[in-house]
């Protein structure tokens, strides 16, 4: 399979995961299971996030193999407690706006309650290009990122313990910063930076001074003052 993925599902159950291979399999739809226990994001740091099942297609079959999942989950009916029921033309318009960020399911469903109730297509079609406004902006970096960044990215000039606990150090404060400043979010929009121009600036500052710190560090250790 081609490197180019995109995330199509997250699952934390087998169940979850065979409802979505299913359709695709049946499709003839290549497709890829990871794990976020297994690929390791330098931006979760700290946040306590619970390992989840990734499943990935090829670029070029995301809109197929979403279409595959949403003609097997219209086969069944929303439960009558289903959120969806009560859900105001606004949040509908947003579910069809942004379907990558929704469940298969949810969002079929979602496509024919707004055929029901005749929504605007232009109000989901404004709130399309808000979210490609909002992708194209990025996010902000928290503070325990950067406060990580920062002290990893200094600590290589101690030259504390050596060996593999300092390249550690080493490795941990470049990819943080690496990460800051060319992170990108894979959607079917497009590719995205993940963080903002404020936070890539200060990325490009921490590798700077990370690497400069690290050659400082390398070159007090062979003149033996550390």
């Amino acid at each position: 399979m081609e490197l180019d993925l995109i995330e199509l599902n997250r699952c934390r159950d087998e169940e979850s995961v065979e409802e979505t291979t299913g359709p695709l399999e049946a499709a003839g739809i290549a497709y890829k299971v990871g794990s976020t226990a297994t690929n390791f994001d330098i931006s979760k740091i700290g946040t306590g996030d619970d390992p989840e099942v990734i499943i990935s297609v090829r670029r070029e079959d995301y809109d197929e193999a979403r279409a595959a999942l949403e003609r097997e989950y219209a086969k069944y009916d929303l439960p009558d407690d289903h959120y969806l029921l009560s859900s105001s033309d606004e949040d509908l318009a947003d579910i069809l706006a942004n379907p990558s960020d929704w469940n298969a399911f949810d969002v079929v469903h979602a496509r024919r309650l707004a055929e029901e109730r005749d929504i605007d297509s232009l109000l989901v079609r404004e709130k399309k290009a808000e979210r490609v406004e909002k992708l194209k902006l990025g996010k902000p970096a928290s503070m325990r990122l950067l406060i990580c960044g920062w002290v990893l990215s200094c600590l290589p000039v101690t030259g504390l313990f050596g060996g593999i606990i300092w390249l550690g150090w080493v490795i941990a404060g470049t990819g943080i910063a690496l990460s800051l400043c060319l992170m990108k979010e894979k959607t079917p929009d497009g590719d995205f930076y993940t963080y903002n121009s404020e936070a890539r600036k200060v990325g490009g500052m921490m590798l700077f001074f990370a690497i400069l710190m690290t050659v400082l560090g390398v070159f007090l250790r062979a003149a033996n003052v550390l």
